[in-house]
């Protein structure tokens, strides 16, 4: 009897044993192989990329104050110049003849004044005299009384004389002023980067409508920046002072190190005749270059990459690892029906955004709370740890898997890792 016991004892477990391999078997059958990776400690930097140009600091284009053609040009583009430097000449004749004729006009008004003066002195004591032979009563108070309007009308002319003599002056000093503008100098260190005048060509100041041309631009280059658009989506993240690497095109190969100087509050607007208009929102920071960009020159084309966010040592959970799911997509299903929509109502789930971890074969959607954003890993603050194994891909299965779904790992994931 106890023979016979033992014996259905042993096949008992036998058969247990053979159930329990075949469910391991059909597991293994099901199984999805996925692509997987090791969480690890790394650095992170979130960066904003943006394009645009070099540019001086300073720069100051230099326009006509006074009409008229260009007798001579002293300086041509690449020319350096130095404050007060003479740069060019337009015609003095009608700014000369201005103030010769003025200088005439002052000469007669003075003349004038004297000869007011005289008559001036002569009513003065023509009334005095008057009045004493009136106080005597050697005449009558009809001549005092001539007497003094002719006083006070000499003493008028004199005053309005006077303030001919001081309003002339006041044109001649215009005048004068326009004179010098016949001569333009430099008002700053630095190069000639632009030129547009000839010598014989025709200058004229410009009106409200009707800007004038820039004859000359000279950029102090010593201090460079560059000015990027921000679009929105990142404008956000960039603030005063954070660094940057900039790559200008004419130097592909080289980074040079800037700092963010000035963040713009107000969208970049686009002119279309002469109205301004809004185009994808996009808006102006600029960027003051540490570095010195060999041989610069204005208009440059950039791209620069701001460090928004950096991290020496972070746990970081790979991008394509990261997925969103609503609870009821995370409920074990048959792993004979995997591929099945569920019909379950969703109602107004919440979506969590994490990533599926590799326990024993099987996976365990684990939700994530992230930090700064790199280039290829999200800083996963809170979730994971060290060593942890996610799946990240392929995309169409990670979108498939559910708690507790079988995986094997994929070999050429194992070799990466």
């Amino acid at each position: 009897m106890k023979s016979k016991k033992t014996i259905f004892i042993i096949i008992g477990i036998v058969v247990v044993a053979g159930i329990v391999f075949a469910n391991i078997a059909r597991q293994r059958a099901n199984a999805v192989e996925v692509e997987w990776q090791k969480i690890e400690m790394r650095e992170l930097k979130a960066i904003v990329s943006a394009s645009g140009k070099i540019r001086p600091k300073v720069s100051v284009d230099i326009s006509a104050s006074t009409n008229g053609k260009v007798l001579r040009m002293a300086v041509d583009e690449g020319d350096v110049v130095k404050k007060g430097d003479f740069l060019m000449q337009i015609d003095p004749t009608p700014a000369e003849a201005s103030v010769r004729q003025l200088q005439a006009s002052i000469s007669a008004a003075k003349s004038n004044y004297e000869l007011a003066q005289a008559n001036f002195e002569q009513a003065t004591q023509e009334y005095e005299r008057q009045k004493a032979l009136f106080e005597k009563k050697l005449t009558s108070e009809e001549l005092v009384e001539k007497a003094k309007t002719t006083y006070n009308v000499q003493k008028l002319q004199m005053q309005s004389s006077q303030q001919e003599i001081n309003r002339l002056l006041a044109m001649l000093e215009n005048a004068k002023h326009e004179l010098e503008k016949v001569s333009l100098q430099s008002d700053i260190d630095g190069i000639v980067t632009k030129r547009n005048i000839e010598e014989g060509e025709n200058v004229f100041v410009g009106a409200f409508n009707n800007p004038a041309t820039i004859l000359l631009t000279i950029a102090d280059l010593s201090v460079i920046e560059a000015v990027i658009e921000v679009d929105e989506t990142d404008i956000v993240d960039v603030e005063v002072g954070q660094m940057a690497d900039i790559k200008v095109d004419a130097y592909p190969d080289t980074s040079f190190k800037a700092t963010v100087t000035k963040v713009g509050r107000s969208p970049i607007l686009a002119s279309s005749g002469g109205i301004q208009q809004q185009q994808a929102t996009s808006f102006e920071v600029v960027l003051q270059l540490i570095d010195t960009i060999p041989n610069v020159r204005p208009g440059l084309s950039c791209k620069a990459d701001i460090t928004t966010g950096y991290r020496e040592s972070a746990i970081a959970v790979p991008i394509q690892a990261m997925t969103l799911k609503r609870p009821s997509e995370l409920k074990p299903l048959d792993p004979n029906n995997r591929f099945k929509k569920s019909e379950e109502n969703e109602g107004d789930e919440k979506e969590q955004q994490g990533v599926f971890v590799i326990v024993d074969d099987k996976v365990q959607f684990k939700p994530v709370v992230t930090g700064i954003a790199g280039d290829r890993f999200f800083e996963a603050v809170s979730g994971l740890e060290e060593g942890d194994e996610v799946v990240t891909g392929p995309f169409r299965e990670i979108r498939r898997l559910r708690n507790e779904d079988a995986v094997k790992k994929s070999k050429r994931s194992q070799e990466k890792n």
